[in-house]
């Protein structure tokens, strides 16, 4: 059995006519997934894992509480801190990296693009693979072009020190796109992540 992981990116312009897309083999989990796989089942939940870092680079007592929050990656419409994210660094990808090369934020403002809800569908099992997808889309409503050249999965992190209650974010996937996507005012950009275990 093995793990895999693909992005598929889809631009379109102000009319939604498909201008450019690329389908690849993501080769992009970073460590901090393997350590919430290692919290998860551990469990840890008396001390902080060591290495842990959120978005911002700062150390956090990554552990299991009660609330669950360890890989919750549903973000919501406008919300930027957690689910797909997009970016516009193309600096390669390394095991150790912690976010975003450069985050692209909610807003209209220049360089920012609206954030639809990530969507997380049911697993399907079709032998020998067993998949389900994320997918989040942007619109760009900026004034001007954009070019996306990275995105990513941002997921809430849970402490395992008082207070229990506090949560944060951290970086699991990132991936550097081969080609530039450029993104034409008006016109939109969707990520879908494909998680597959197969034979």
């Amino acid at each position: 059995m093995k793990r895999e992981l693909w992005y598929k990116v889809t631009v379109r312009d102000r009319d939604g006519k498909i201008i450019s897309r690329e389908e690849r083999k993501s080769h992009s989990f970073l460590r901090l997934w393997n350590q919430l796989v290692c919290c998860q089942m551990t469990p840890w939940d008396s001390f902080g894992f060591e290495g842990t870092t959120n978005i911002n680079g700062a150390y956090w007592c990554q552990g299991i509480g009660t609330h669950g929050y360890n890989f919750r990656m549903n973000g919501g419409a406008n919300i930027d801190n957690y689910g797909i994210v997009i970016g516009t660094d193309g600096t390669a990808v390394t095991i150790s990296d912690y976010a975003m090369g450069s985050q692209i934020h909610q807003g209209t403002g220049p360089g920012q693009m609206d954030h639809l809800a990530t969507l997380i569908a049911a697993s399907v099992v079709s032998d020998p693979d067993c998949d389900f997808l994320l997918s989040r889309s942007f619109a760009n409503n900026s004034g001007g072009s954009i070019t996306v050249r990275e995105s990513g999965i941002y997921v809430w992190l849970e402490r395992c020190v008082s207070p229990f209650t506090w949560y944060d974010y951290g970086c699991v996937v990132r991936d550097v796109f081969a080609s530039p996507q450029d993104v034409p005012d008006g016109g939109g950009i969707t990520i879908n992540y494909t998680l597959r275990v197969t034979e």
